[in-house]
């Protein structure tokens, strides 16, 4: 195609879409590597107030989950008990668990729920071109008390939430039209440009040896919840 791939980074800066073309110029600077064998993450570029929840759609289902409290729903409280197993922390005397201080890519390890925000059609934006489809977690840190008659209750007393995602081109999806003569992109061929697809960045890893897949953390929302959720476990 007359597209030459590596200066959609370029394009994107055109739009403003400062997140997305970091994302891609560091595909495209990292030797070949294909999820879920992933390269180093990056764990600095997205951030949760001043990138994620500026766009409704991602706040939208942030706002839900929050409201929701879905950190102590019935799915979450069968991971609470996996994670308090794992912890040796059922039952016993009441006591502390939990960090949400913690960096999200160790905090990963102990998310107890999540969340999905999906890309869709009229989505071109920075948030779409840096994560696409991605997903909340939300890790969890409180008390946990052994029950006389069995069972452990928990106290929520601090709720982490953090974005992740796996930055890749596995798979097949159309990513738009590209027009290196105007920087113009659609998903829809009205005007010019050039299709671009996963397989797209496929062929250039398999021609170039580059283009490393990786994840992504942002940084961790931190909500105090007082009174604390309580429940039994």
């Amino acid at each position: 195609m007359a597209l030459t791939l590596t200066n959609i980074p370029r394009i994107m800066r055109h739009h403003g879409w400062n997140n997305g073309a970091r994302m891609l110029d560091i595909w495209f600077s990292r030797p070949s590597a294909i999820a879920p064998a992933y390269g180093a993450p990056d764990t600095t570029t997205i951030t949760m107030d001043g990138f994620v929840l500026t766009y409704q759609r991602a706040k939208a289902v942030y706002d839900k989950l929050v409201q929701e409290q879905i950190w102590a729903n019935p799915a979450a409280q069968g991971e609470v008990r996996r994670l308090l197993a794992r912890l040796g922390r059922l039952g016993g005397t009441r006591a502390w668990f939990g960090d949400i201080n913690r960096p999200p890519t160790v905090l990963d390890a102990d998310y107890i729920n999540f969340r999905t925000v999906s890309f869709g059609l009229g989505n071109l934006d920075d948030l779409s071109a840096a994560l696409g489809n991605f997903t909340y977690r939300v890790a969890i840190a409180g008390e946990a008390e052994g029950l006389s008659g069995g069972g452990t209750r928990v106290y929520v007393h601090q709720v982490g939430i953090y974005v992740r995602d796996s930055f890749d081109f596995n798979g097949s999806q159309f990513l738009g039209y590209w027009d290196d003569s105007d920087n113009s992109v659609s998903m829809l061929n009205f005007l010019s440009g050039d299709g671009v697809e996963n397989a797209s960045f496929q062929a250039h890893r398999r021609r170039t040896g580059m283009g490393g897949d990786f994840l992504i953390y942002s940084d961790t929302k931190k909500l105090m919840r007082s009174p604390p959720e309580i429940f039994d476990v």
